[in-house]
């Protein structure tokens, strides 16, 4: 994975960059870290909480941003 993209499942993008966790938690995405499972693509989770237009585009701005500083 060179890019993150919505239809990448969070569970595998969490495992592969960890770093995301803290830009998932940064723009409300469902608690990471608590225990609580996360299944389904990014875009099904953003949906599902209101993460939407500008707020989720900015978001994956952010998640492939972090890719670039590995």
């Amino acid at each position: 994975m060179t890019e993150i993209k919505p239809e990448d499942l969070v569970e595998d993008v969490i495992q592969k960059y960890p770093q995301t966790v803290k830009i998932f938690m940064d723009f409300d995405f469902p608690c990471l870290i608590c225990g609580e499972p996360v299944w389904g693509t990014i875009k099904e989770n953003a949906d599902r909480n209101g993460i939407t237009g500008e707020k989720f585009e900015n978001m994956m701005k952010a998640l492939n941003q972090s890719l670039k500083k590995e």
